[in-house]
Parts: C-alpha cells; sequence; structure tokens
C-alpha cells in the first residue's frame, strides 16, 4: 500500500482564474464599505447620545415645572384646576402619560396617550409647598418620533454610500484596466521568454516605478538563477568526485561497513565485511550471509536485543558481540549503527560498522586473569596483614598494659618517696635551724670548730635544697602522668587570663626580687577575652615560663605580653637571657631534654619535665606552643589558646 499523501490546504486567495484588477476593486470597496459603515455607526450613535441628552433635560425641565406650577391646586385642594394643569402637558409629544397624587396617595389626574407601549423613560418628582411635602408627579417620556426622524436620516446616509461605492467602483475598474492590466501582460510575456532560457530579455514596455522595480528584481533574480546553475553544475562535479573518494574509502576500508534493513537482511557491504568472515569475496559473502542473524551469531538472542536498540534510540554505539566465521571458529566483534528513516519517520534500513576487536578481547580475557591473578595476591597479603595487625593489636595492647603498670609504679614509687622525702626535708630544715641556733655560737671562739660548723650547715642547705628539687621531679612526673593516662582532673571555667597573669606575676615576684638588674613588665590588652580553662593550670604554665626566664635571664627584661589575635589569645614571654641553640629549640618539649645553658655550672638545675607539662596543657585546650630564639638575644615562648564561644 502507497503512503498516504499529505493533504495540501490551499488558500482562498489562491485561485488562477482571479484578477488584480477585481481583486483591488474588491478590497477597496470593502475598505469603503467598512469605513461609511463604521462612519454611519458612529453618526448614529453620537446623535442618539444627543437627543437621549436633550430629551432628559427637557424631561427634567418637564417634571419640574408641573411639580412647581401643581403646589398651590394642591395645596389648595384645588384638584380641577390640577386636571387642568395636567390636561395641558398631555399635549407635549415627549409625554406619554402623566399621573398626579394627593398627600394621601390618592389619584387626582392619570392620562396615558399609548397604551401597551412602553414609555423610554420616567421621571418622579414630590409636589413641596413652604417645605412640606403634599403630593408627587409622575411623568413617562416617549422618543418615538425622534427615533423615526434619525432612522429616516439613517436611511438616506446609507443610499448615499451605495450610490458612492458604485461610482467608485466603475472609475476603479476604469483605471486599472488602463494603468495595471497591459503592464503586466508585458511582464508576463517577459517573463515566458526568461523561463525558456533568454535571460537577458529586457522589459522595455514598462514605465511605472512600481513594475520596473519587479522588472529590475526579476532580472535581478534570472542572472542569480543562472549563476546558481553553474554553481549547482559545480557542485554536481564535486559531489561524483566525493562519491568516488567515498566508494573508494567504502571499498577499502579496514571495518566492515553494511546496510541492512530493519529485519537484519543485508543490502550492501564492503569486501571487508567478507574479510572479516572469511570470505574470499564479497559476492560468495552476500550470497551465503543473507542476513546479521541466527547464522553467523553465536548468540543469536542478542542480535533482537541490537535491532530492538537501533528502533527505539536510533543508534547503537560499541555493540559487542560473538560471531562465526566460515572456517567455524569465533570472533568478537563491535557494532556501531544508526538508523535511516524516510519522509514520513519510518525506519527504512540500518547502516553500521563491524570492527574485529578479537585481539583485544584476548587481551582483555588476559588482563582479566592477571587482576584476578593480583587480586588473589592481594587476598593473601591483606591476610598477611591482618595477621600483623593483629600482632600489632595484641602488642600494643601489652604495651598500654605495660603503660598502665609504668604509671602505676611511678604513681606509687612517687607517693611512696614523697613521704620519706616529707621527713627528710622536714628534719634537714629543723636540724639547719637547732645547728645555726644552738651549736655555732659554742664554735665562735674556735676557728677549726667554726669552719666545721659551716661546712655542716652547708650540707644541710644542699639537703633541703636537693630534696626541694627531688619533690619538684616527683610532682612532675605526677602531673605528666596524669595527663598522659587521662587521669588529671580538670576544673575548666571561664576565666580572664589577665587575672591569672598577675597572679602568675605576682608569685615569681620573690624570685625576680633577687636579681635587681632584671625587670619583670607586663603587656596586657584591656580587651582581652575570655578562655575555658583550668585557672591553676594556666597558673602552672605562666609560671613555669616565667621561672625558666627568670633563671636564665642575668640581666635586661622580662616581658610578659597578652593579647587577642584572629579568634585566639596570644600570650608571649620574652627574655633577653643566653637564648636557645637551633638545634634546641626542636627538642626542648621532650621530656628530660636540657639544652646547653641550662646546665651550665652557674645555674640550678631543673627537671627536665616543665616545658612538657607545659606543652600538653596547652594542646589539651586546642592551642600551640613553640619558642623563638636568636642565639645571644634572648628567647620568646608562646602560647595561643582559642577565644571561649
Amino acid at each position: 500500500m502507497s503512503p498516504e499523501k499529505p493533504k495540501v490546504r490551499r488558500s482562498f486567495f489562491a485561485n488562477r482564474s482571479r484578477s488584480i484588477s477585481r481583486d483591488l476593486t474588491g478590497s477597496l470597496v470593502v475598505i469603503v464599505l467598512v469605513i461609511a459603515t463604521a462612519m454611519g455607526g458612529y453618526i448614529y450613535w453620537q446623535q442618539s447620545e444627543e437627543m437621549w441628552e436633550t430629551a432628559e433635560e427637557k424631561g427634567e425641565d418637564t417634571i419640574t415645572s408641573v411639580a412647581e406650577i401643581l403646589a398651590v391646586p394642591i395645596w389648595n385642594l384645588d384638584y380641577d384646576n390640577a386636571r387642568l394643569i395636567g390636561s395641558v402637558y398631555t399635549h407635549d409629544d415627549m409625554v406619554q402619560g402623566i399621573r398626579i397624587y394627593g398627600s394621601r396617595n390618592e389619584v387626582v389626574f392619570a392620562h396615558e396617550k399609548f397604551s401597551g407601549t412602553q414609555a423610554d423613560f420616567s421621571k418622579v418628582r414630590s409636589i413641596v409647598f413652604e417645605g412640606r411635602t403634599i403630593g408627587r408627579a409622575e411623568i413617562d417620556f416617549t422618543l418615538a418620533r425622534d427615533k423615526k426622524r434619525l432612522n429616516e436620516q439613517m436611511f438616506v446616509s446609507s443610499m448615499i454610500i451605495v450610490v458612492a461605492i458604485s461610482v467608485i467602483l466603475a472609475i476603479t475598474g476604469l483605471l486599472l484596466r488602463v494603468f495595471l492590466n497591459k503592464p503586466l501582460q508585458v511582464l508576463q510575456q517577459g517573463i515566458a521568454r526568461v523561463a525558456k532560457g533568454d535571460f537577458s530579455y529586457e522589459f522595455g514596455e514598462v514605465y511605472h516605478a512600481e513594475l520596473l522595480e519587479i522588472a529590475k528584481r526579476f532580472r535581478r533574480m534570472s542572472a542569480e538563477i543562472e549563476a546558481r546553475e553553474k554553481k549547482l553544475q559545480a557542485m554536481n562535479k564535486t559531489l561524483q568526485e566525493a562519491e568516488e573518494k567515498y566508494r573508494g574509502i567504502f571499498e577499502n576500508a579496514i571495518e566492515g561497513i553494511f546496510q541492512a534493513t530493519p529485519d537484519g537482511v543485508l543490502r550492501r557491504a564492503n569486501p571487508a565485511m567478507a574479510r572479516i568472515f572469511g570470505y574470499d569475496s564479497l559476492d560468495e559473502f552476500l550470497s551465503n550471509v543473507r542476513s546479521l542473524g541466527s547464522r553467523i551469531m553465536v548468540n543469536p538472542d542478542s542480535m533482537q536485543d541490537f535491532y530492538q536498540q537501533v528502533r527505539d534510540r536510533g543508534e547503537v554505539k560499541r555493540f559487542e558481540a560473538e560471531y562465526y566465521r566460515r572456517d567455524g571458529k569465533t570472533i568478537w566483534g563491535s557494532l556501531n549503527a544508526r538508523a535511516i528513516y524516510g519522509e514520513t519517520s519510518e525506519l527504512v534500513f540500518i547502516e553500521g560498522i563491524l570492527e574485529d576487536i578479537t585481539d583485544r578481547k584476548k587481551a582483555e580475557q588476559d588482563l582479566a586473569d592477571l587482576n584476578r591473578h593480583l587480586e588473589q595476591l592481594v587476598r593473601d597479603r591483606t591476610e598477611d596483614l591482618v595477621n600483623k595487625a593483629r600482632e600489632l593489636e595484641e602488642a600494643n595492647q601489652r604495651l598500654r598494659e605495660l603503660d598502665e603498670m609504668k604509671s602505676a609504679f611511678l604513681s606509687s614509687v612517687s607517693h611512696e618517696l614523697r613521704t620519706p622525702l616529707t621527713s627528710i626535708l622536714g628534719f634537714s630544715k629543723l636540724l639547719h635551724k637547732e645547728f645555726a641556733r644552738n651549736f655555732l655560737p659554742l664554735a665562735a671562739d674556735q676557728k677549726p670548730l667554726l669552719k666545721r660548723g659551716e661546712r655542716i650547715q652547708e650540707n644541710l642547705s644542699i639537703i633541703s635544697h636537693e630534696g626541694e628539687r627531688l619533690t619538684r621531679l616527683i610532682n612532675d612526673v605526677l602531673d605528666l602522668n596524669k595527663i598522659e593516662s587521662g587521669r588529671m582532673g580538670w576544673r575548666d571555667e571561664r576565666i580572664n587570663l589577665t587575672e591569672i597573669i598577675e597572679f602568675a606575676v605576682q608569685a615569681v615576684t620573690g624570685m625576680f626580687s633577687q636579681n635587681p638588674d632584671v625587670d619583670l613588665v607586663t603587656e596586657i590588652d584591656p580587651t582581652l577575652p575570655t578562655i575555658l580553662a583550668d585557672p591553676d593550670r594556666m597558673q602552672q604554665v605562666l609560671i613555669n615560663l616565667l621561672n625558666n626566664a627568670a633563671k636564665f635571664t642575668e640581666e635586661g627584661t622580662v616581658t610578659v605580653r597578652a593579647f587577642p589575635r584572629f579568634g585566639q589569645v596570644r600570650v608571649e614571654v620574652q627574655d633577653t637571657g643566653m637564648g636557645i641553640l637551633p638545634e634546641d629549640q626542636a627538642q626542648i618539649f621532650e621530656k628530660f631534654h636540657q639544652t646547653r645553658t641550662d646546665t651550665m655550672e652557674d645555674k640550678p638545675k631543673g627537671t627536665g619535665l616543665g616545658l612538657t607539662i607545659c606543652r600538653e596543657i596547652i594542646e589539651h585546650y586546642g592551642g600551640r606552643i613553640w619558642v623563638e630564639s636568636e642565639g645571644d638575644h634572648g628567647s620568646t615562648f608562646i602560647f595561643t589558646l582559642p577565644v571561649s564561644q
């Protein structure tokens, strides 16, 4: 069945037998009729409005006059005179009916001219005498006479318009025959000659500007048509060359190129298709392989899926399937195809390219085998790592147990040492005091005894000093052990570092007073925000840093600064001491680490744990502590803490 041809809608004006002169004349008549009708309608509407306005004014004057004239007769109950007045107004052409009522709403006079005819409008007015309403007058008005006169005028105007249109039609037809038909005939003759190939024809008998412009444009169109014909010939030649080139590509392509019907029957193919499937010639291939179907497909169902994808999506890319060659061997092919549709959007045929990917599939299979081998190796290695991780976890658990044992041991030993150490410190101070008060005076006259007594007193001072240092070491060990084991009791609260710094400065004032060459200065920003921390631990950090600064500054200044910066509080303890060597700065916060200046003979020895405890406290609150120092220019210990939200 041949496809149904689409219906072409023809315009009403597409009739070949129509005449331009008749169309122009008819259009002019229609335009004149529309304009005349619009003007007549407008004039009719305007006169009607004027008629109604005049009638309204006259009706208002009439009802007002009637009410004023009837006031005295109605007041005097002279109803005969009132009826006489009412009968006078019935002779007015506009008055259709009049009714006069007394003070008790009784009918004094009533008259209707045209019974059964509805009035155009009515007026009602109260009859008032000396401010009192004594009755009312009602008058119905009609505009029949005015309407009749207006309709007669409109009829005369319509007749005049009809006559004018007839005259215009006759004159227009005559002018069009003279000025349009003859030039158009000349143009038609010229167009016929151009259609026969005479592109040099001149429209010499056309004199009107509009028609001359048409002739000029037609000559230009003729020149363009001639140029397009030459261009079309050149394009045909180029197309033939391209077709030859495409044919060469089609015949010499490495990939198989084919064209098939929607149900898979092969229509065309190139020699590469025959080579891929092991045939010696294309004719042999097309005679043996009628379609891309079950005969050459290892899995025929996959080809149905291919056709379905082409119908649904219009194209298929990289559709991989396995095929049989002529010799029975199997190959892998990758199909790229697209659907070709006809004018009515029906699927006409399928064009596609088949690429032999057997080598790539083999490489992929080898790669997959290698991946499986690698995965097995990874699984074996992972199992070994899991076993190692388990061993490490067990070792880590043992280390944690040892760490807990170490913490318990340190805590126990520290407490056991603290008790006898307290007694040693107490008795050494007591012996020093009693010796100085009771025995030294006895040896005042004997120099050998006095010298021995001073030696004993000095030894007692050494015992007290070293006992205090050992006490500080035990306390530092206990604090560090609590922090590292997570058993430190943190009593956090919102604190103002200004108060903490002032307290720490007061606590070390005595130590600074021993060296008059060192000044202690504070520079605290008054807008210092609060932080969330344990006040005792903050004091411990500041006192530790100030003690170190006082210990290693022989002269100059120790400055404590505190100010807000980038949402944090920054505290600096700067001294003018000997400074810290660069190789010591990276390790100064490690346990038991002491710099070269720390071990100078004229300086007291520390525990080597103070800065470590400071670092643990600051980092516990999310802060950071570090040192900045240049040789022989002093040191600056800096720590920052986040502002409390």
